[in-house]
């Protein structure tokens, strides 16, 4: 075989090894990890067991020797002696990172990159119109602190959820009629909030103008009831001229 095929070969190689070496997991915030590696790349018996959170020590066994959980795991780690899975329950944000394990002090090739966020709230829509009153921008607002990367979905009237920004522009023309009658409802949601959080519907985000048959009916009622006072007050003007006679 030619070198440079041979060269070739290998990278390829090699890249493939490093692609199935990895696996990436996202977990809710007070969730459960769980790791199980692959023992059977290891042709001995098991005397040793070390897993590591980057270049820190998770969990060690020696073979005759009692098992140890460092720092921030203890208290919520299990491990396996005998097939070597690791559990770690009650997750938190700092759990988040690489994770190794050895055998017999021989390093595994995979590896468990693990990502903790939280689950996204319920968003609620705010909107806020231009002075014309002919469009609105609306904001699907939710606190996404330690639950990013989020995604932000929009559902207009009867239509389907489409994914989108964080905010919508909406036009007043879009029903063709002076006000707007399509309801809007936003969705926030993340790898590990399922189905999403879901808002209430908003309707109606302009301010409707008054018709002309609206003005006509406050003056009408002004008058009225003006008149009523009017009269009302020569009334008792009259009685009371009356009684003093």
């Amino acid at each position: 075989m030619p070198k440079l095929k041979l060269i070739r070969l290998c990278f390829w190689l090699c890249l493939a090894r490093m692609v199935v070496s990895g696996e990436d997991l996202n977990l809710q915030v007070g969730g459960e990890l769980l790791l199980t590696p692959d023992k059977s790349t290891v042709p001995d018996s098991i005397t040793s067991i070390l897993w590591k959170h980057g270049k820190n020590k998770v969990a060690e066994w020696y073979k005759d020797f009692d098992l140890d959980i460092y720092a921030a795991f203890k208290e919520r780690t299990t491990l396996d002696q005998t097939t070597g899975e690791l559990r770690i329950s009650g997750l938190m944000k700092t759990d988040s990172g690489v994770y190794s394990v050895e055998f017999n002090s021989k390093l595994l090739d995979k590896t468990y990159t693990l990502s903790v966020i939280k689950a996204v709230p319920k968003p609620t829509i705010t909107s806020s119109c231009n002075a014309n009153q002919t469009s609105c921008t609306l904001t699907c607002e939710g606190n996404t602190t330690d639950a990013e990367p989020v995604t932000y979905s929009w559902k207009v009237g009867e239509g389907v959820w489409e994914v989108g920004g964080k905010q919508l522009i909406v036009f007043k023309s879009d029903t063709g009629n002076s006000t707007n009658s399509y309801k809007y409802i936003c969705k926030l949601n993340n790898s590990v909030s399922g189905e999403g959080e879901v808002s209430e519907p908003v309707g109606e985000v302009f301010v409707s103008e008054p018709s002309i048959r609206d003005f006509v009916g406050v003056v009408v009622t002004a008058i009225v009831a003006f008149v009523f006072i009017v009269i009302t007050g020569k009334n008792s003007t009259s009685i009371e001229t009356e009684h003093c006679t």
